[in-house]
């Protein structure tokens, strides 16, 4: 799989400085993606250092922040959608959300110092921001980098002093030039994942270890690793006798109580459905599926793509997962159902005629040759490259930090 890989030659060894977030669990993953790729595939060429921003800089005040955010986007999505759409070019009310912080950059600005990175690559919007304006005050003068972590664009991402914009596609890649971004100054490296999704795995050997009959139709249901999943889609399924011949592994995240309603109800259904909250080895899962039904977060998306594991997405939330969604579908990366009914048809479908999941298998087999190394060797290259000049909007300039 990585044969033909062009692999950069450093002068030294790259000390590498990933600033992700804890809201939401795409950020960190893709962070710790980076560290593992490195451990694996570049252990001679890069050290990653892996922090969480929001920690680092509001220590008391994150874990309420990522609560109250998802809270936010399962209440409203449709206010949230709104706002994304509005701020997704850099116009006026984008730069006047942008030019306000809540927290100090001392906390930062403490750690770049005492670690002297080569290059600092964010995965969460807000430290994108804040690494930028640390650039312009003279901080420091490394080679910065944001990897974008969702088939989009959003103005959010976007800041004068990042030398490389990494992203999952080549229409992402599109849609940040026309904001104004220099194409030399993106690279379509993939959404980076954990090596362990690019593994291969005997599907009827994971069944058996997890409980589960090797030979029945098995399909994942996953919202998210806050557990965003809609549970009366179980109970419409009960109904449909087609489905005594699929198991259905349904995976909560950290919703616990979620769990545990499943959990009791799976006892008394009809259905084969085994329960679990938040899971490390979610690769496994994945390798001994057959189809996933998901939200469509990039992290997720790619993970099962890396795993060429085909996927309906249902009841996307509006902003990056509708994006999401789009990039899949025009590569025929997966099928979309906005209701019960539509997700219910489409898997008598597959249960019906299961070719078609293996064309989508074989379709995602391309997507995943793509995307092992892509990030890692984009960052290596991007910390020898000099300095470009750069020309500061005066809403920067005004910022508070």
């Amino acid at each position: 799989m990585l044969n033909g890989i062009n692999m950069p030659l450093p002068t030294q060894k790259a000390k590498v400085l990933v600033l992700t977030g804890s809201i939401g669990h795409g950020h960190l993953q893709t962070a710790n993606a980076i560290r593992e790729i490195a451990e694996k595939w570049f252990p001679h060429e890069a050290d990653v250092h892996v922090v969480d921003y929001m920690e680092q800089v509001s220590p008391y005040l994150h874990e309420v922040s990522s609560y109250c955010f998802v809270q936010w986007v399962k209440l409203f999505p449709s206010m949230y959608g709104y706002l994304f759409e509005k701020t997704r070019r850099d116009r006026k009310l984008s730069q006047m959300l942008k030019s306000v912080r809540f927290s100090s950059l001392r906390p930062l600005e403490k750690l770049i110092n005492q670690m002297q990175p080569t290059v600092i690559v964010s995965t969460f919007p807000a430290a994108s921001a804040a690494v930028s304006k640390l650039k312009e005050r003279g901080v420091t003068n490394c080679q910065t980098a944001t990897i974008i972590t969702d088939y989009t664009d959003h103005s959010f991402w976007i800041y004068p002093f990042t030398d490389l914009y990494m992203v999952g596609s080549t229409d992402a890649k599109a849609q940040l030039v026309s904001q104004g971004i220099q194409p030399s100054r993106i690279e379509v490296t993939g959404i980076p994942v954990r090596p362990a999704f690019y593994d291969d795995y005997d599907k009827q050997i994971l069944r058996q270890r997890y409980g589960l009959d090797p030979s029945k139709m098995t399909v994942l249901l996953m919202g998210g690793g806050c557990g965003l999943l809609d549970p009366t889609l179980l109970t419409d399924l009960e109904e449909a006798e087609w489905a005594e011949d699929m198991q259905f592994v349904v995976v909560c995240g950290n919703n616990d109580k979620l769990r545990q309603r499943l959990s009791k109800w799976a006892t008394t259904s009809a259905l084969h459905v085994h329960v679990e909250g938040y899971i490390e080895p979610i690769h496994e899962y994945m390798a001994m599926s057959d189809l996933m039904i998901t939200k469509s977060g990039g992290v997720t998306t790619t993970e099962a793509l890396a795993q060429r594991l085909p996927l309906i997405v249902h009841k996307p939330l509006p902003g990056q997962e509708r994006d999401n969604v789009r990039y899949l579908l025009r590569n025929g990366l997966a099928r979309s159902a906005e209701h019960t009914q539509d997700l219910l048809e489409q898997l008598a479908a597959f249960a019906a005629h299961p070719e078609m999941l293996q064309r989508m298998s074989e379709r995602a087999l391309v997507e995943r040759q793509q995307n092992a190394t892509g990030a890692l060797s984009a960052i290596l290259r991007v910390q020898q490259q000099p300095q470009q000049a750069v020309v500061v909007k005066k809403w920067y300039r005004r910022s508070v930090v």
